[in-house]
Parts: C-alpha cells; structure tokens; sequence
C-alpha cells in the first residue's frame, strides 16, 4: 500500500476511535485518558520513537466501554507498556494515599530496610545501600541521616577507602540514596538527565544543598558531614539485580577519580521517573529522562562495570570475589581507567 493511502487509512481510523470514544463514555473518563496519553506525549523520554496517532487509537478502543475512571487503568497502563522504556507506571490513588498517611513501613506492612556499615580487614570501610522507596519528606530523610550516620562511624576508623554495595539495590527513590553518600561523592556535579531530545541538566551539591534533583525530598541537609580525609579511593559493587535508583546512585560514582564500577552488567534501567498526578489522585509514574554521567555518558541502557567479574554458583565465593576485587583496587587504585 503506497505511504499516502496508508497514512490517510490511519487518519479514518483514528478519527472513528475518537467518535467512539467521545459518544460512549462520561465526559469525566473521556477527560482523563485523554489527559493521561497527553502526559505521555509531552514528556515521554521516547516521544520520538512513539506512532502517537495509532497509540491513542489503540487506547481509546480499548477505554470505549469504559464507565467509570478506573476501567480505563489496564488500556492506560498498557499504553505506558507501548512507550517502550520498561519502567512507567500507573499507580492507583489508594497506594499513593497509603504511602503518604502512613509512610513507607506503614503502607507496606514490612520494616524499611536501613544501610549498613563495617570495617573489613580493619582497612575497608563497607556501606551497604537497600532499595528504599518511600513518599514522604520525614521518611526520605530518615534514610539520608541514616546513611550519613553509618558514614560518621566509619570514618572515625579511618578506613584506607570506601566499598560502596549496591548489588542488591533493587531502587525505589534515588534522592536519599544520593544525599546520603555526598560525603564521599564530593560537591559538585554528580549524576545528569537527559530528556527527550537529550538534553542534559545535572544535580550539584554545597555546603549541604543539593538542586536538581527530581523527587521530593526537601534537599537540604541540616548537619552534613565531611569525612576527615577526602578523596579516598571507591569500589561500588553491582550486579544484575541493582536496578533503577541502585544503577543510577553507581553511576554517580562514574568518573570520579580513584573510583571503579565492580561486578556484573546491571538490569539496565537507568532512567528517571517523575510522577504526574492525575483528577483521582493516582499517580502517573512516567520514564522521562535517561540518567547521564559527570563525563556527559548518557545512559537508558545496562551499566557495564569497569572490571567485570566472572562469577560462581556459590554466594560465598562470588562475595569473596567482589570483595577482593575491591581491596586490590583501594590499595592500588589507578586515577583514570586504561
């Protein structure tokens, strides 16, 4: 079929969909889809690559029947499916209200995961970061405090170097991840964003302030530390389960000096979401930026490490193997990659 005639047929198609969608459902529904694709048009981190015409086709079919703003949550989150980040959601407006009334442990039922923190070999200072997902002001930055309070205790060991663990680091809200670890990252630039037509703007951090990050901790830390000694070498260690906020808090640590990238390639969503709430008080939580390096790498993909490891079947030979790896760098650590 030539181009034109087929371009015309789409137009007719999409044309029918929306006197179908407009004559079947309340107004207030009709509203809302159209409402939800526009988000995803606008600000969508692949609003380039997307066939928009057919993806409001298609979701105004599949919502034709709809009666109330809920039925139309599976073709909308379906649509969020098509834009082909693997990482937008639709989330229901009671989950958002459970989050913010009850905060984080509240609303999951389960006891926030807190870091960690060691000394190994009486030389390494080793930080553990969870995943930690939260909504709240007062939960974000109980988890910053608690970061920076691991980070305090060891550093009056006086450690060689830091061993950042990231390998279970699942994500959730990269802003307290990052707050947290600005005692070792150092002021100034340390992770960017990327938008639709790639255009980049970094978060920077002084004297206790970070601007440009994108959640809604308040990004004011009231009594940042400073560790005695900077600039110490930094092994972050990852694997294929760190994802999301855990690939992007490594790649904050990309490009800094005496620092490597140790494991295996991460799951490879390294991109950001900002939620968009909707008439219902759902959220719309929507991919609309890819993270880029201090060096200006712009990332939407798997971080590759900066030595790989082979690993095992055995938990505890691959922990001795990350660990290691990591102690060698540390102790010899080179300023840039080879």
């Amino acid at each position: 079929m030539p181009v034109k005639k087929h371009f015309t047929l789409l137009l007719i198609l999409l044309f029918i969909a929306q006197l179908c969608f407009a004559q079947t459902i309340p107004d207030s529904v009709k509203t809302y889809v159209v409402r939800a694709l526009d988000i995803m048009k606008n600000n969508s981190i692949n609003k380039q690559k997307v066939d928009w015409e057919t993806l409001y086709a298609q979701t105004f079919e599949a919502t034709k029947d709809a009666q109330t703003i809920r039925d139309t949550y599976p073709a909308i989150n379906e649509a969020l499916l098509n834009l082909g980040d693997g990482h937008s959601k639709l989330y229901p407006p009671e989950i958002i209200k459970a989050y913010k009334e009850m905060g984080a442990a509240g609303a999951s039922g389960e006891k926030v995961p807190m870091p960690t923190g060691t000394i190994v070999d009486g030389k390494y200072a080793l930080i553990t970061i969870p995943g930690f997902a939260a909504i709240t002001n007062e939960d974000q930055l109980a988890f910053v405090d608690s970061i920076q309070h691991v980070i305090r205790k060891l550093d009056a060991q006086k450690p060689k170097g830091w061993i950042i663990d990231l390998r279970l680091n699942q994500g959730g809200n990269l802003e307290p991840m990052v707050a947290g670890l600005m005692p070792i990252l150092g002021e100034g630039k340390s992770i960017g964003w990327a938008d639709g037509d790639n255009k980049i703007t970094y978060a920077n951090y002084k004297n206790g302030v970070i601007i440009g990050l994108t959640d809604s901790l308040e990004h004011f830390i009231k009594e940042p530390y400073t560790l005695k000694k900077q600039g110490q070498p930094v092994a972050v260690l990852v694997s294929g389960q760190t994802s999301s906020s855990g690939e992007m808090t490594a790649i904050c640590f990309k490009g800094r000096k005496f620092t490597r990238i140790i494991g295996t390639p991460t799951l490879g969503l390294t991109n950001s979401n900002s939620p968009r709430e909707l008439s219902d008080g759902a959220w719309l939580n929507l991919t609309d930026s890819n993270a880029a390096d201090r060096n200006g790498n712009i990332y939407g993909r798997k971080l590759q490490p900066d030595i790989e490891l082979t690993l095992t079947d055995q938990a505890v030979v691959n922990s001795y193997l990350y660990i290691s790896t990591a102690i060698r760098h540390i102790d010899k650590p080179k300023k840039k990659l080879l």
